[in-house]
């Protein structure tokens, strides 16, 4: 038993030029690109309130350039309808929104799993109204382009192996007036996983 201990103990060692013995710790870094590396996810939304209602899908896909550095893209649709007119007979009359919003994001973690990110969005959006500009009951349809620039902070959630879930809290910098997080506090959660 000690004479196979010393043979597996000295097959560790490795000499310098110095001859010194040293101690040498295998490592397989892969350089350029690693599919393991690859990150996938996103969220489903849905509510329903007041005769309104609102439904979207994003997924993303990204890249974990280090252990704390994420980054990718994403494409993601909204769906609302809510009460923009209420006549004297209590009619209700919907407006709705379709919105397709490609982004840009980047992850970083500060600590543990707590993380800083920022997603730059350009949200095309196609509104449907029941009134025209003077009142008259005309549908009216308008296509409005917003860029859209969410900073904040979340939290990450492993719930097995290489799945997760995130959990963020968001503000729009650049706060056009017809951005749809105009004047809030945009909560966000979702799933991710890695290949």
């Amino acid at each position: 038993m000690l004479l196979f201990a010393g043979i597996s103990a000295s097959a560790q060692e490795v000499y310098s030029s110095s001859g010194k013995p040293g101690y040498y710790k295998k490592t397989n870094k892969k350089k350029g690109y690693d599919p393991s590396k690859l990150v996938v996810g996103g969220g489903l939304n849905a509510g329903f309130s007041n005769g309104g209602a609102s439904f979207g899908i994003s997924p993303m896909i990204g890249y974990r350039f280090t252990d704390n550095f994420l980054a990718g893209v994403g494409l993601g649709y909204q769906y609302y309808k809510y009460v923009s007119y209420i006549d004297y007979n209590y009619n209700n009359y919907y407006s709705t929104d379709n919105i397709i919003y490609p982004s840009v994001w980047a992850r970083y973690f500060v600590y543990r799993n707590f993380f800083v990110d920022a997603t730059f969005e350009y949200d095309f959006i196609s509104q449907t109204d029941p009134l025209d500009n003077y009142g008259n009951f005309v549908k009216t349809t308008s296509n409005i382009d917003v860029p859209c620039m969410l900073m904040g902070v979340g939290y990450k959630w492993a719930l097995s192996g290489r799945v997760s879930f995130f959990g963020e809290i968001m503000y729009d910098v650049i706060q056009n007036t017809n951005s749809p997080y105009y004047g809030q506090i945009v909560p966000r959660a979702g799933i991710s996983a890695g290949l």
